[in-house]
């Protein structure tokens, strides 16, 4: 469940409209047992960790596939049985799309594979040297959406919202725009008292965010962290990112490190403080041809080159490249 199943998702289908020979294994069938597993004994999760076993390794023998691609949160923690796989000639990804500094769990996984991609740089691949790793790979997120299946905005349509997970930063900054009527959506924001909160107890589904999205004059784009002080300077670059980018939706983004290369000042706007948050709201919300302008750019730029199929693309010529 969460963030990382729609990258899987997204991913599994950039190969097969490449032309992949490709089979998705959607282990988010087995999350009502994960669930109980983790509220059971050792005996209940060793049970569920042995199904999952049995059921990657009867899909590989019977597919008999040439690569194996791990997406986070994947159940590849088997170093034994992927060396296995390793040995028979199979080569093994993994698309770490966490903050490596709070998942850590690349610590105990990463040595199983020939590459592992991450949407950070520097900073993670000289963490992964001091751990004697050099299979690091930097791939960013994309966006998954094409024009033609834009979904039909609905409901009222709002100035400013906001689409996310209630982090510290993220409950902080918020509680401290209530003046601009900042509609807020995501799960768990019913137990925080902060204005603007809408269904709060339960899960957007991908589809009603995409209304949202389209339906919002300003999207605040705050990436999420576990420190209240946090607003900008973090390195990597979330998937909203990209997908408001490519539905033409005007964002409002905390400064990212590896946000430049990607897009420029005229495709996203950026802000480094809480101050200049609040600048650049109050500017915005009354420049509606900048808006659409900004958004177009980002639009268009996102089409050439940060869709999935671009990143399966580099995936492979980096496999490729690999194997020689």
């Amino acid at each position: 469940a969460g963030g990382s199943l729609p990258v899987a998702k997204s991913t599994a289908a950039a190969f097969e409209n490449l032309g992949y020979e490709s089979f998705f294994l959607d282990f988010s069938n087995f999350a009502d047992q994960f669930r109980s597993a983790g509220a059971g004994d050792d005996v209940q999760k060793a049970a569920l960790i042995s199904t999952l076993k049995r059921v990657l390794v009867d899909r590989i023998e019977r597919q008999k596939p040439d690569l194996l691609l791990g997406i986070a949160q994947s159940p590849l923690s088997d170093g034994t049985l992927l060396a296995a796989f390793r040995r028979s000639g199979l080569i093994t990804a993994y698309w770490f799309v966490e903050d490596f500094r709070v998942q850590t769990y690349w610590k105990h996984i990463a040595a199983n594979f020939d590459i592992f991609f991450s949407i950070q740089t520097d900073n993670f691949r000289t963490a992964m040297a001091e751990a004697g790793l050099k299979n690091h790979y930097y791939l960013p997120l994309a966006c998954d959406i094409h024009p033609e299946s834009f979904p039909n905005p609905s409901g009222p349509r709002m100035q400013i919202s906001f689409m996310g997970a209630p982090y510290p930063n993220r409950v902080r900054i918020l509680g401290r725009l209530a003046r601009f009527g900042v509609k807020i959506f995501g799960e768990g924001w019913d137990t925080h008292p902060v204005p603007g909160v809408v269904p709060g107890a339960r899960r957007i589904t991908q589809s009603e965010a995409r209304s949202i999205y389209r339906n919002t004059d300003v999207n605040l784009n705050i990436h999420s962290s576990p420190d209240p002080l946090a607003l900008g300077g973090g390195d990597f670059v979330n998937p909203r990112t990209f997908e408001l980018a490519g539905m033409g939706c005007f964002q409002l983004i905390d400064k990212r490190e590896l946000l430049p290369p990607l897009y420029t000042q005229e495709e996203i706007v950026r802000f480094g403080s809480e101050a200049e948050l609040i600048e650049k709201i109050e500017y915005y919300l009354h420049h509606e041809d900048e808006r659409r302008k900004i958004a177009l750019n980002a639009q268009r730029r996102t089409l050439r080159e940060h869709l999935y199929e671009h990143r399966v693309i580099e995936m492979m010529n980096a496999l490729g490249n690999l194997c020689g």
